[in-house]
C-alpha cells in the first residue's frame, strides 16, 4: 500500500535520535494522530520551533490554514508550540519522547486513546530495538540521593534534588507506559517534566505543574513503590524524569525484553550486602530488582553485575537495612548537554549529516510579519 504523506512523515520523524522505524504500526498510529491535512503541514515543521509564515511556505499552504491546523494538532500534543516575542511558534514532536506520550499525559481515555495503545505495544517491539547508540545510551537512572549521601564523590548530575531546584518550573503528567499497557496498580501520574515541555504540555492540559518539595515527596513515594527513576543521559539540565514499573515501562522492557544495552545507562552505583544483617528474606530479588539481577539461595547473595542498573530499590527495600549502594568500578559518563547527546547518538547510527542538513533550514527564518497578520 501506498503510504504517501505518512511515510514521508515517518521519514522526517526518523532524522530525529530516537528515530521512526518503518512498520505497519506506525503508519496507522501517524493515521489516527493526524489527519491527512494535518500531516502535510507537519512536513513543514523541524525540530525546531519556527513561526507560522514559516512553516506555512515550507507546506505551501496559506498562513491562515497552517495556523489552524497547528493549533488543533497542538491541542492533541503532536506538535509542540511555545510564544516566543509575541510570535507562536512550532516544532515537530520526536516519535518519543512526544508523539507516544504526551496524547494520554492528560490521563484521559477516547477511542483514538484506545485504537493507539495496543498499535503502539506492538510497534516498540521494532521502536524499542534502536533506542541509544553504542557509547551513548537514551536514558540514565538515578537513584533517590539519600542512597548516595555516603559518597564523598558523589556528582554534580547525580544528586537528582539539586537538578529539580535547577529547573524553571516543574510539572508531572499520566505515565504512557502504563496508560497503554495496564498491567499493573502503580500510580499513574508519574511522569515528571520540566521547562519549555511543562509549560506546553500544562498550557494544553497534559500535565499539571507542581512544587519543587512536592516532586521530591513523589520521588521518595515512587521509590517506596518499587518504581525506577531514569532522567535524560546529560549532565546540564533535566528534560525528564521517568518513574518506570518494570511490566509496562517501554524503556526498561528494551532492555530486559528486547535485549538492547543501549536504551539506558546504569547509575554508576552498585549493591552490596553486609552478611551479618542479612537474614536471607529474597525480598530484594523476589519484589524489588526489576531487571532479575540479584538471586537468593539459602543463605547466599549474589549480583550480577551485567544486568544491574544500580536503581537501588534492594536498597531502599530491604526490611533488615543489610544493603548500601557503592561506587561502581567504572562509572559510565553522561554527554555534557542534551544537544551533544543527541549529536552523538545521530553520528553513531550514520544520521547526523541528514539531521543537521534539517538545522541548515533556519536561514529559511524570515522578518517579522505586520502586526495584525497570519504570522
Amino acid at each position: 500500500m501506498d503510504q504517501g504523506v505518512y511515510e514521508d512523515l515517518r521519514k522526517l520523524l526518523d532524522r530525529d535520535p530516537t528515530g521512526c522505524p518503518p512498520a505497519p504500526e506506525i503508519y496507522e498510529i501517524l493515521r489516527i494522530l493526524f489527519t491527512q491535512e494535518e500531516a502535510s503541514v507537519a512536513l513543514g515543521l523541524l525540530f525546531r520551533p519556527l513561526p507560522v509564515s514559516v512553516v506555512a511556505r515550507r507546506a505551501g499552504v496559506e498562513p491562515e490554514t497552517a495556523r489552524a491546523l497547528l493549533e488543533r494538532m497542538a491541542g492533541k500534543g503532536i506538535v509542540f508550540a511555545k510564544k516566543k516575542e509575541g510570535r507562536w511558534r512550532y516544532a515537530l514532536q520526536p516519535a518519543m519522547p512526544g508523539l507516544f506520550e504526551f496524547p494520554f499525559m492528560g490521563g484521559g481515555r477516547s477511542e483514538a486513546l484506545d485504537r493507539l495503545a495496543p498499535l503502539w505495544n506492538r510497534y516498540m517491539e521494532t521502536f524499542g530495538k534502536g533506542f541509544g547508540s553504542p557509547s551513548m545510551p537514551f536514558a540514565r537512572v538515578i537513584p533517590v540521593q539519600e542512597e548516595l549521601a555516603h559518597d564523598p564523590a558523589i556528582l554534580t548530575y547525580e544528586k537528582i534534588d539539586e537538578m529539580i531546584d535547577r529547573a524553571r518550573v516543574v510539572g508531572i503528567g499520566h505515565c504512557a507506559c502504563r496508560g497503554t499497557m495496564q498491567r499493573c496498580n502503580a500510580p499513574r501520574e508519574a511522569c515528571m517534566m520540566f521547562d519549555d515541555t511543562c509549560d506546553f504540555l500544562v498550557s494544553r492540559g497534559f500535565g499539571r505543574v507542581i512544587s519543587r518539595e512536592e516532586m521530591k515527596r513523589n520521588l521518595r513515594e515512587f521509590d517506596a513503590r518499587g518504581l525506577v527513576h531514569q532522567v535524560n543521559n546529560s549532565r546540564d539540565k533535566l528534560s525528564f524524569i521517568c518513574n518506570c514499573c518494570s511490566c509496562c515501562c517501554e524503556l526498561l522492557r528494551a532492555r530486559t525484553l528486547l535485549k538492547n544495552p543501549h536504551v539506558m545507562s546504569p547509575s554508576g552505583y552498585l549493591p552490596e550486602v553486609d552478611p551479618g544483617r542479612c537474614t536471607a528474606c529474597g525480598f530484594c530479588a523476589e519484589e524489588r530488582c526489576p531487571v532479575g539481577a540479584l538471586e537468593v539461595r539459602g543463605e547466599t547473595w549474589t549480583l550480577s553485575v551485567e544486568r544491574c542498573i544500580g536503581c537501588g530499590l534492594c536498597v531502599t527495600g530491604c526490611p533488615a537495612s543489610a544493603l548500601r549502594l557503592r561506587r561502581a568500578p567504572a562509572v559510565p559518563e553522561p554527554a555534557p548537554t542534551l544537544r551533544e547527546m543527541n549529536f552523538t547518538i545521530l553520528k553513531e547510527k550514520g544520521k547526523l549529516e541528514a539531521f543537521l542538513s534539517m538545522v541548515s533550514l533556519a536561514s529559511e527564518f524570515e522578518p517579522d510579519p505586520p502586526k495584525g497578520s497570519a504570522a
